[in-house]
Parts: structure tokens; sequence; C-alpha cells
């Protein structure tokens, strides 16, 4: 029971004074994979994401996004792709004055990348997502983001010679990025 009222109150507070966002950020992913049975790898690789997202930055609000990443880092293959990337992230911020507006930030994505493999030609992800920011308004109708997120990422199992490896990664991505609010 309780967590209907907390859902329900979660929707009235979208309802409080909403408004829309598009937007546009720039991430500096690095990303630590880790391959269960064998050597550990890291790679780093800018991230590129429109998002569009709807209610008050300084209460809840809900934002999908659409990220591009050219991998060229060879974790996979020998030609690993450009993964495209969907999130879906829950807002909390708060009015802290002077235009600024921090929140604490909480979702989860899934993803697919082409790869150069034998067995497979594109592998898929899923990842769970937290972290937090400040936004400042520039204009009445603009904002400069600036975060920092984790991710935990798990892929689909590759398949080696002969067995299965499961692959997770740990993602930090610092980012920045601008708001149009309507």
């Amino acid at each position: 029971m309780r967590m209907i009222a907390v859902l329900l109150s979660l929707c009235f507070s979208l309802l409080a004074e909403p408004a829309g966002y598009i937007g546009l950020s720039i991430e500096d992913s690095t990303e630590f994979f880790v391959l269960k049975g064998k050597e550990n790898l890291d790679a780093s690789t800018p991230q590129y994401k429109i998002k569009a997202g709807y209610g008050d930055i300084s209460n809840f609000a809900v934002e999908a996004s659409l990220s591009y990443m050219d991998y060229a880092t060879n974790v996979f293959s020998k030609n690993d792709g450009a993964a495209l990337m969907l999130d879906i992230t829950l807002y909390k911020g708060w009015d802290a004055g002077y235009d600024l507006y921090p929140y604490l930030d909480i979702g989860i994505g899934m993803g697919n990348m082409p790869v150069d493999r034998e067995l497979e030609e594109a592998l898929t992800f899923s990842s769970f997502n937290f972290g937090g920011g400040v936004r400042y308004m520039i204009t009445e109708d603009v904002d400069f983001d600036l975060g920092l997120n984790y991710k935990l990422r798990t892929w689909q199992s590759i398949t080696l010679v002969s067995e299965n490896v499961k692959v997770t990664s740990h993602l930090i991505n610092p980012y920045i990025g601008l708001n149009y609010h309507f």
C-alpha cells in the first residue's frame, strides 16, 4: 500500500508545475570491463546524448535519452562498432536559489553494438544508472547541466572457442549539456 501511495504522490508531483525540455550533452565515458575468468579491460570513449524530459527541475522529472558511442576500442572484436543506447531516468531536484538546481537521478537503459565476430554480429546490453549533478538556469528557457553518472552495464554472454563468457562493465560518465525548456 505504501508503494502505491509513493507512486501516486510522484505522479501528482509531476503535475505541479510541469514543463517539457529537450537537450544535448556530451560525456567522457570511462568503462571498466570485467570478463569472468579472463583479463579485465578499460576503455575511454566520448558519448553523445539527445534527451527529452518532462517535469519540474526543482522537484521530480522523467527523461528519455538516446545516446551514441563509437567504441573503436576493440574489446569484443577487431572492429567494435558504434553503440546506440536508450535510457529512462527519474530525477529529483531541489531549488538551491541563485538559479541553481542540484539533483539526483536513477534509471535503466539498454543498447546494442555491432561487432565483427564469427558467432555474433551484434551484442546487446542493459544498464542500471545513478548519479547527480547541478543545473544552472542561463536564461528563463535554457539551463547548463553539469553532472556525474555511474552505470553498471551487463552485456550478453559472448561465445569464445569453447565457452561462454559473461561480461559486465562499470562506467563513470562526467558530462556537460544544455537543455531548452518549453
